[in-house]
């Protein structure tokens, strides 16, 4: 019923893995809601009567969070926004399978200096509240930004970024952080 990048997201906001719990996902979480809708805006041509229905849902649900995150833009499968309020992405990110991304996160396009680009984010990122990663950037696989962090540099797999300007402060990364990850 679900493709599998859809049930790769709706897994990380429900308590099971049965049609049931999805349904009850997509209807009780916005985040959930937003990466349901992200998909099937891609899955359908912009000229269909599915794809118009589920653009126009997608533009009400972020206009209504104050969220911005281009449906063109390339998000890998299992994204959690568990607060889903005040995120920006730019539409040239790349962000990898299984992140974490908080409230209030802006992944941004820097227009000037040596870093002219978007970043690009690995796999099971956790990005804290507030937190702003800018610039053509690579974040390597399992890293935690943490709250209020200002990234505009390469971060090496496996790392702790704090502070702003960011630093790298432990080689913990995110193992224990990222759950829920669907596993076929």
């Amino acid at each position: 019923m679900f493709s599998k990048p859809i049930r790769a997201d709706l897994n990380r906001y429900s308590s099971s893995s049965r049609n049931r719990d999805y349904f009850k996902a997509i209807f009780t979480h916005p985040g959930a809601r937003f990466m349901f809708l992200y998909r099937k805006c891609q899955d359908h041509s912009n000229k269909t009567i599915p794809g118009i229905f589920y653009r126009v849902w997608l533009f009400y649900l972020t206009r209504n969070h104050s969220v911005e995150i281009p449906h063109a833009c390339s998000i890998g499968e299992g994204l959690y926004m568990g607060h889903f309020k005040a995120i920006i992405i730019n539409q040239n990110a790349r962000i990898g399978n299984n992140c974490n991304i908080s409230q209030g996160v802006t992944i941004g396009r820097e227009s000037r200096g040596k870093r002219i680009g978007s970043p690009v984010i690995g796999n099971r990122v956790l990005i804290g509240p507030n937190s702003i990663v800018v610039g053509n950037i690579q974040v390597g696989d399992d890293v935690l930004i943490a709250p209020l962090t200002f990234v505009n540099f390469d971060v090496p797999a496996n790392s702790v970024v704090m502070g702003s300007p960011g630093k790298i402060i432990s080689d913990k990364g995110s193992m224990g952080y990222i759950k829920k990850i669907l596993v076929e």
